[in-house]
């Protein structure tokens, strides 16, 4: 029997992707065929464009996802796509303020490049325990760091940095590199893809470099700043609005545009607590808490699923209402865990589902389930 022939890497392609080099390169190869790109509506009346991968292409994602991505950690002032932190934890920092402020970034995911991925990705030495040449960077003869690559002569210089930085380096020597791979599996036509399983990680992962610059300036003027997503959010415990806009809005915009974003200039609000002051949807004058009229739309809406035209109601329909009571349980704990029963009491008596009532809300990805009940946040 033929042995299987190794690529000359310093990775283990099976071991990280579950799959051998060629199978993963067919895939990547042909692209195109799988994935299906789809639009959405918002709510300004817009499409937003989803390109889905189909089983194949997600499970390298997912492999990514799991053995790459995972190891890089977000920063302190992320708070989407985190384990344990979520849409009301980005809410609770700001609770009590004299003034809030909200900048959204324009396209986020369509804005993330190769080139962010390419200077954001080396440096994580987590990864180099996968690299055979480990032994070499614990001993000080590599290192995995683009900055320190360029301020030190070290003995051994690494392949991956070679591979992405050095036109024609793979072709010339043979080397199969991991990274450019992953940066492959992680785009479509050279950007981050809303329907990609990795792109909210590589969003942060990419953000890491703004939230720690734009945090450095918010302490030195005593200012809170976090980030759920795309949402930039501000506050202050004695600023008024308009010095709160004039410490921090140029700031973030300059920070944007350094990093290759765009600020949405339209969705840039800054607040007062004598009026209603909300961060992602949430209100955060005294409390967290959510708006008296996207409560009432929300029992409506149950209403109309359970018992006035329940033949109309499908599944797709309950786990978005389901989806939007949990993160309401975030919230007001008692409230949502009231209709989340309803729900999957009637969940059970039409399709004979028996899903358990969760005693602890799932937040991480309800900014949509939201945005579609309260017709937008501010």
């Amino acid at each position: 029997m033929e042995a299987t022939v190794q690529p000359k890497s310093n990775f283990n392609f099976k071991q990280i992707f579950g799959k051998p080099i060629d199978a993963i390169d067919d895939i990547l190869a042909d692209k195109e065929k799988h994935i299906r790109i789809f639009e959405i509506p918002k709510k300004d009346g817009t499409k937003r464009k989803i390109i889905a991968p189909d089983f194949k292409l997600k499970y390298i994602q997912k492999a990514v996802y799991y053995k790459i991505l995972k190891k890089y950690k977000a920063d302190n002032a992320s708070h989407g796509f985190v384990n344990k932190r979520g849409i009301v934890t980005n809410a609770i920092q700001h609770v009590g303020s004299n003034s809030v402020g909200k900048i959204d970034i324009e396209k986020f995911f369509d804005t993330i490049s190769e080139k962010h991925l390419k200077n954001c990705l080396f440096g994580n030495r987590n990864i180099c325990r996968l690299c055979k040449n480990y032994t070499m960077m614990l001993e000080g003869r590599c290192n995995p760091s683009l900055y320190a690559n360029k301020t030190e002569n070290y003995p051994h210089k690494c392949e991956e940095i070679k591979s992405i930085f050095m036109e024609g380096y793979c072709e010339k020597t043979g080397y199969q590199s991991l990274f450019k791979r992953l940066i492959d599996i992680c785009t479509y036509k050279g950007f981050a893809a809303q329907g990609f399983p990795t792109s909210p990680m590589v969003a942060n992962i990419v953000m890491r470099g703004f939230d720690k610059a734009m945090t450095k300036h918010c302490e030195e003027q005593g200012v809170i700043y976090t980030r759920y997503a795309d949402d930039l959010s501000f506050s202050s415990k004695t600023l008024s609005s308009k010095d709160l806009k004039e410490k921090t809005k140029l700031k973030a915009y300059r920070l944007l545009w350094a990093f290759g974003f765009k600020p949405k200039r339209q969705k840039t609000k800054y607040r007062s607590k004598t009026g209603r002051m909300t961060i992602c949807g949430i209100v955060v004058n005294v409390k967290t808490s959510i708006k008296k009229y996207t409560i009432k739309l929300f029992r409506a809406k149950v209403h109309h699923a359970t018992v006035k035209f329940p033949e109309q109601t499908t599944r797709g329909k309950l786990k978005a209402l389901k989806g939007w009571a949990s993160f309401l349980m975030a919230v007001d704990k008692e409230k949502g865990k009231y209709y989340m029963e309803k729900l999957i009491t009637f969940e059970r008596q039409k399709f004979g589902d028996q899903s358990p009532i969760p005693i602890e809300s799932n937040t991480e990805s309800l900014i949509d389930g939201v945005v579609n009940i309260d017709e937008g946040h501010a």
